[in-house]
């Protein structure tokens, strides 16, 4: 009794073992898909935009400011 009772406690843990592992590898590929349908990648996109242009508008800001010191 104890045998087939330990046996069959094998086969449910290697299933879930076996759960685990194609849940590990394949929860970032679906979340990807989420997020890429809920359209995060335009905000992202659209948040990177705004940030070079920051960017770019502190850096002509900066390039002017020196220029006019070092005249």
């Amino acid at each position: 009794k104890t045998y087939h009772r330990n046996m069959a406690r094998r086969w449910v843990l290697s299933l879930l073992m076996i759960i685990g592992i194609v849940g590990y590898f394949t929860i970032p590929t679906v979340a990807s898909w989420i997020v890429s349908a809920g359209g995060m990648s335009a905000y992202n996109r659209n948040v990177a935009r705004a940030g070079s242009v920051a960017g770019a508008a502190a850096g002509a800001i900066g390039g002017k400011v020196s220029g006019k010191l070092l005249k």
